[in-house]
């Protein structure tokens, strides 16, 4: 990363002046009067001090074994087999890992085959609506009539709803197999019924 000279040339005659201040046993001004001193703006001097700070790797440890902030005795052990935690370990991502895309992308595939093969349009309709499929939201079995234009009944949905349902967890289906991986994968308790 390339940090302009101007802004090392800032934090030099800032720590300077910190320094020249520590030495002679007076408490070092405020960054608003240092700035003054050095002509620029307050948020120019805070820019040159932050940019040209040290950079940390996510790969740096946040504790180290050896580094005293653990608390106990080593006794009972050389300390060497002792994972590190590292910066990378602290972070959180609020978007789901990559790995996780692909195996949600596999169960929408295997899903959508075995909608295709097993079950009738209006029944892959009703599942779509009820379980968000296309949207990522759910409709109620009231919101699916709504959207029929009242061509339809409560009751017509939640009989769809369940054949579905039965055709799918049938033993005999072809892509029931490949349903259940999914689930045996996500430690899901399945009974056939």
């Amino acid at each position: 990363l390339r940090v302009p000279s101007q802004l090392h040339d800032i934090k030099s005659a800032y720590q300077k002046i910190v320094k020249d201040h520590l030495v002679s046993g007076e408490e070092p001004p405020e960054q608003v009067d240092i700035a003054k001193t050095l002509g620029i703006t307050p948020q120019r001097l805070s820019t040159a001090i932050r940019a040209t700070g040290s950079l940390v790797s996510v790969d740096a440890p946040v504790i180290s074994p050896g580094s005293g902030s653990y608390k106990g005795s080593a006794a009972g052990g050389d300390g060497g087999n002792s994972q590190e935690l590292l910066i990378l370990d602290t972070l959180k991502c609020a978007e789901p890992k990559p790995e996780d895309q692909v195996e949600i992308s596999f169960l929408r595939q295997c899903l959508e085959n075995a909608m295709a093969s097993e079950l009738t349009p209006y029944e892959r309709d009703v599942l779509r609506l009820r379980l968000g499929l296309d949207s990522g939201t759910g409709k109620t079995v009231r919101e699916i009539v709504e959207i029929c234009g009242g061509g339809v009944t409560m009751s017509d949905v939640r009989s769809a709803e369940r054949r579905a349902f039965k055709k799918l967890r049938s033993p005999t289906s072809v892509h029931t197999h490949n349903l259940l991986a999914y689930l045996d994968l996500a430690g899901a308790d399945i009974t056939f019924r």
